[in-house]
């Protein structure tokens, strides 16, 4: 179309779309916007529902989160229809101010009530299986000061950092998943000092209520290997797979008894280990019945293939790191503090306890006593004068690996206890149990990496608080949809289907890379003085049109609100 200079030229608009249908159609089906409406109370004179502003917050932490300060932007590049408004969202409707008032009014609200409802409904929607459940936490550091304390107690101080920064602030993040399709089903935020073996029991009551009965099989770390802690669940019903610490005298026994002969083991287990291809990790049951000497609770001590290479690998690590920090110490000998036997005797314990090879090395403090002839008294040499002989005794270290130890200590390599307070549930049971605990760190990593948990953005620890709670509210929404494709791929037959850039395969497709595919699916207004003249869309792919029919969408579902 020709136009005069005196014309208005057409204008242009596009509006993204990208992943936000897939992410409403979901959190339509698992009725977030019904619950936060209904525990985060609105004002009559406000444009936008806090709700509204919540539920957005929580797509764009799904998504791959942004700070406050650019989440204006983000909303005024969707197109408005997704969220119920007109398609041109003006700049400055969802500002920051606006977020942060909402997250306020998540924090006064009724919280431990909204997330019930969240997870049964979930639950209800999706039939999820709440007979195995596991627990794990992670750490949320802080740059800065973050004073200040919640209503539950919830601060920032310094503790045991998971994220290896003791230097940081920080809080504790506990979470517990369900073995379905590892999905998030409660959480809860610590003082950053709280330790992980205060924290089971009251973890395995809420959890508890959750599931409605006692009966559910609860998977933790060792920190749940306390005598307080699983005399409680078990009195109450509950059962628990966990391992057994070292530091138990069972565990020191055991591996002290098989440091001196050998023990029969049948194996029960083979699986391909993951990024491996044609290679297998095989499992073994060491044959015998073990038990705690206290409450005689089931150990069945495990021997795998896989273990065994990795323990022999940080063993040969710690052993070439301790060689070099003793090449180093040599030449620190005789000088400043290490000028006695005693001196270098302490300094030498202290590299074999950072390094963790006590009793693999023999090492020697070999003392060389120097002579020399001083001139007694002043003056020039000559045939009268005197010496008087002196002696200095001097240092060294010889050392050589102790042979014998390291084949004991190889005995011992891949090897590791079960500790199951159900007698009925088999080895292998209790083997694939625990072996399903490493989905909670994969949500973990998913927290700090894609949602960008840590560090915190905040000033105001009140509001951290409400955003922990958002951020639990994006790992439930990314698990399931997550749950979703992964189910109706074995439900189609679908080995994998390409996720990653240049089309490559994925057999466990992450909501990550999903998200990726669709990022910048949008749609074009056209408009000649300031009126809609036509409409366009992106065409979806072949595989994004797949992806839509895996998670019970077609193509027109994912338009519908836009066009």
């Amino acid at each position: 179309m020709m136009h005069t200079t005196d014309t208005v030229p057409d204008q242009l608009h596009r509006k993204r779309v990208g992943e936000i249908p897939l992410l409403l159609h979901l959190a339509k089906r698992l009725r977030f916007d019904e619950l936060l409406g209904s525990y985060v109370a609105g004002h009559g004179n406000e444009k936008i529902p806090a709700a509204q502003s919540l539920l957005l917050l929580v797509l764009n932490i799904t998504s791959g989160r942004l700070p406050l300060y650019e989440l204006p932007q983000w909303t005024t590049d969707l197109d408005g229809r997704l969220i119920g408004r007109d398609s041109e969202l003006p700049p400055n409707l969802f500002n920051d101010d606006r977020y942060g008032r909402a997250l306020d009014k998540l924090y006064m609200a009724d919280r431990a009530s909204l997330m019930t409802d969240l997870v049964l409904a979930m639950v209800d929607a999706l039939q999820l299986d709440l007979s195995q459940l596991h627990n794990d936490s992670t750490t949320i550091k802080t740059c800065g000061q973050m004073p200040g304390k919640t209503s539950s107690g919830m601060q920032f101080l310094r503790g045991h950092s998971k994220d290896h920064r003791p230097d940081l602030k920080q809080i504790v993040f506990s979470l517990s998943l369900t073995a379905d399709g590892a999905v998030p089903i409660h959480f809860k935020a610590y003082s950053g000092n709280r330790t992980d073996d205060t924290t089971h029991i009251q973890t395995w009551k809420q959890l508890r209520e959750l599931a409605g009965v006692a009966s559910f099989l609860y998977v933790a770390d060792c920190k749940v290997c306390t005598d307080p802690q699983l005399s409680f669940i078990t009195e109450h019903g509950g059962r628990v797979v966990t391992l057994m610490p070292d530091t138990w005298a069972e565990a020191k026994a055991f591996k002290q008894a098989l440091r001196e002969s050998t023990k029969t083991k049948r194996k029960i287990l083979r699986q391909p280990v993951p990024n491996r291809a044609g290679k297998f990790e095989t499992f073994y049951l060491f044959t015998g019945s073990h038990k705690t000497s206290k409450r005689g609770y089931a150990l069945y001590w495990i021997y795998t293939t896989e273990k065994k290479r990795r323990d022999r690998q940080a063993r040969e690590q710690r052993l070439c790191a301790f060689e070099q920090a003793l090449g180093d110490l040599m030449g620190k000998l005789n000088l400043r503090q290490l000028k006695t036997e005693k001196q270098i005797r302490e300094r030498v314990d202290q590299l074999l306890d950072k390094h963790r090879v006590h009793g693999l090395y023999h090492i020697d403090i070999l003392p060389v006593h120097e002579s020399s002839k001083k001139q007694v008294g002043k003056g020039r040499p000559g045939q009268q004068t005197r010496y008087k002989t002196q002696t200095h005794t001097v240092f060294s270290l010889a050392w050589s690996r102790n042979k014998q130890a390291f084949e004991q200590e190889r005995r011992c390599d891949g090897v590791f206890p079960i500790l199951c307070t159900d007698e009925t549930l088999s080895a292998k049971a209790a083997l694939l149990a625990y072996k399903y605990q490493p989905r909670l760190e994969k949500r973990f990593e998913q927290l700090k990496t894609v949602h960008h948990g840590a560090p915190t953005l905040f000033k105001k620890v009140e509001r951290v608080e409400a955003m922990m709670f958002l951020f639990f509210m994006a790992l439930v929404l990314q698990a399931v949809l997550e749950r979703e494709v992964r189910k109706a791929m074995i439900e189609e037959t679908i080995d994998s289907i390409p996720v990653y850039p240049e089309h490559r395969l994925s057999a466990h497709p992450t909501t990550a890379r999903i998200v990726d595919r669709f990022q910048n699916i949008s749609l074009y207004r056209l408009y000649y003085e300031d009126a809609l003249i036509k409409q366009y869309k992106d065409e979806l792919t072949p595989l994004q049109r797949k992806v839509l029919g895996l998670m019970g969408m077609s193509e027109d579902d994912y338009w519908r609100q836009v066009t």
